[in-house]
């Protein structure tokens, strides 16, 4: 078909957009405050893509939009059409030396590690527009697939390159307080004594080996929670915690701000392991050469290793 009657047919590159974030997000209002625009643009562009269209792509549920089997059609296209014209130019603009690199990592080491030492990338690549997203682990950003994202566990897609930036070296630890009130004072707790005191949960499904139920495995205990125990769905709260009194938490040593060596928590002795996951830096295949992604992983992966703790 010739070029010059495609915009007949085509809807506007703005329509599309509106439609991918809403039907990413679930919601008008998170896909508005995302792209930040209104609420009432976001709706008539989904409005007017229905018309030219001729058919419904939400079905409006209260506050939720679920997309119909047409929307889950078009979505499809249009999330990776718009995903792949996105990611090629920025490939051309880093080719150009003015580019952006997007970076994504979870809440644990974004708090951790990446907002401590986020300025000194930034200062460190000043012709570079380095853009941080910070979001739960295993969930895709909704303004696309992000140049480097830091992960835990090497990346599963074997298009995508992994670093090791953090191995997972882990420990039991509490409040001295806590432990003293349980009567821990001379003598640390068994593994049995543990599964009668508050213990901070993980969400198993996103940490791995970060919930209780894997460490018990390695002294051979059968571990089931209590239907109503409380899982943190972050690990900067299980950290908070901690530090508040309110139970034993699994800590990521170098990941705690320090209160491993100042003494705000203290180590359970035996508990400290290490395993062959940890926090991975990831890229794709296809982009990892690119001078400037180059140069930035190799700074990401340098900065961890100076301030890795002696395994």
């Amino acid at each position: 078909m010739p070029p010059e009657t495609d915009s007949f047919l085509l809807p506007v590159m703005n329509a599309l957009a509106a439609f991918r974030a809403v039907a990413s997000l679930g919601s008008v209002s998170a896909a508005a405050q995302a792209l930040g625009t209104s609420q009432s643009s976001l709706s008539r562009h989904v409005q007017n893509l229905e018309e030219h269209l001729n058919c419904l792509l939400f079905l409006r549920r209260n506050r939720r939009m679920e997309l119909t089997a047409a929307g889950q059609q078009l979505f499809a296209t249009v999330d990776a059409g718009l995903g792949a014209i996105s990611q090629k130019a920025q490939e051309l603009r880093r080719l150009q030396g003015t580019g952006e690199i997007r970076i994504r990592c979870g809440h644990g080491f974004a708090h951790f590690w990446m907002l401590q030492h986020y300025p000194r990338l930034q200062r460190s690549f000043p012709q570079l527009q380095i853009n941080l997203s910070v979001g739960p682990l295993g969930v895709r950003p909704e303004d696309g697939i992000p140049d480097l994202d830091i992960r835990l566990g090497p990346h599963p897609d074997p298009a995508w390159h992994s670093d090791l930036l953090i191995p997972e070296d882990i420990c039991l630890a509490a409040a001295p307080a806590l432990l003293e009130k349980h009567g821990f004072t001379e003598r640390s707790p068994s593994p049995e004594d543990l599964t009668r005191l508050p213990l901070l949960h993980l969400d198993r499904g996103e940490y791995g080996i970060l919930w209780f139920g894997s460490f018990f495995e390695r002294f051979g205990i059968a571990y089931d929670p209590d239907p109503a125990t409380l899982f943190f769905n972050s690990y900067p709260h299980v950290v908070h915690a901690a530090l508040e009194g309110r139970g034993i938490g699994i800590i990521w040593r170098g990941l705690d701000d320090g209160a491993l060596d100042s003494g705000e928590l203290a180590e359970l002795p035996g508990t400290s392991f290490c395993t062959d996951n940890g926090y991975f830096l990831t890229c794709r295949s296809a982009i990892r050469d690119e001078p400037d992604i180059t140069r930035v992983r190799r700074w990401l992966v340098n900065a961890c290793a100076k301030g890795r703790p002696p395994r």
